[in-house]
């Protein structure tokens, strides 16, 4: 009986595995096939020419730029979101605020709201504003993204940190913004990481607010400007699998590195909150 289940959870673990991966794996091997090959039938498990035009195509295509602009517009957003968040998650832990329960459930309704549904009235705002396709644009409002969620996160680690050891800074010396910066901060580090991987991830992967509130080239992300690989008979399905694999390894890398912050995160602002 137990080697039976013992099987079973081994096939279950090796399908979904190959569910998860297979699309993946298959992205990889057309990047690295000749456009005449990519059809071909049989299809070829490993490519037995293996070409690197299409990657060579892409950055004939300018594609460097569409990556430098989506990783500028989410480290800006993670740096904006982790600041506001850490100041708004350290005022609700160490301050009285009036109706804390409301401002709190706000945050949490806001996790709650899918950015689609208010992306009208906030192409409407932006265009008002005169921000509509301009570079600071997508940041600010990918910081908007993020941060409900850097707030509920450092205000359950800054409520685990002890309000003694900034009094016992202060005796020696520091001022608050000081006990903060080396107490408090160090203490949170992380719930900043983890604020800052799911920051990364949810920036990095969008794509619908992104093609809605930039039109310019020249300030697409990279998610947008894949969309655009046309080929003379239809879809450049090479270049279109060379630009996946490129677009997929910042995210898998920076999940890889930060993911026990992550899982962490999540767990500590369910569990703590």
């Amino acid at each position: 009986m137990k080697f039976t289940l013992r099987i079973s959870t081994v096939i279950c673990c090796l399908l979904a595995g190959l569910v998860a991966l297979g699309p993946i794996y298959w992205a990889v091997v057309t990047s690295f096939k000749s456009s005449s090959h990519i059809f071909a039938v049989p299809p070829e498990i490993i490519p037995l020419s293996p070409t690197v035009q299409h990657y060579v195509k892409l950055v004939a295509e300018g594609v460097q730029w569409a990556f430098l602009n989506s990783a500028g517009y989410a480290i800006v957003a993670v740096l904006i979101a982790l600041i506001l968040g850490s100041i708004a998650g350290y005022a609700l832990t160490r301050f009285p605020v009036a109706g804390k329960p409301a401002v709190l459930l706000i945050f949490v309704g806001a996790m709650a709201v899918p950015a689609f549904a208010v992306l009208l009235p906030t192409q409407m705002l932006a265009t008002a504003l005169g921000l509509q396709n301009t570079w600071s644009i997508l940041p600010i409002l990918y910081a908007g993204h993020i941060l409900p969620f850097a707030v509920w996160v450092t205000r359950s680690h800054f409520a685990s940190i002890p309000r003694e050891l900034e009094q016992a800074a202060e005796l020696d010396g520091y001022s608050r913004a000081e006990a903060v910066w080396k107490i408090v901060l160090p203490g949170a580090k992380p719930a900043l990481l983890a604020a800052a991987t799911f920051g990364f991830l949810h920036c990095w992967n969008d794509y619908v607010t992104g093609s809605t509130m930039v039109d310019s080239p020249d300030l697409r992300t990279l998610q947008v400007a894949l969309i655009f690989f046309q080929g003379f008979h239809g879809r450049d399905w090479g270049a279109l699998m060379a630009g996946v694999v490129i677009a997929t390894i910042p995210p898998v890398v920076v999940f890889l590195l930060f993911r026990k912050f992550l899982i962490g995160g999540f767990a500590d602002g369910s569990v703590k909150g």
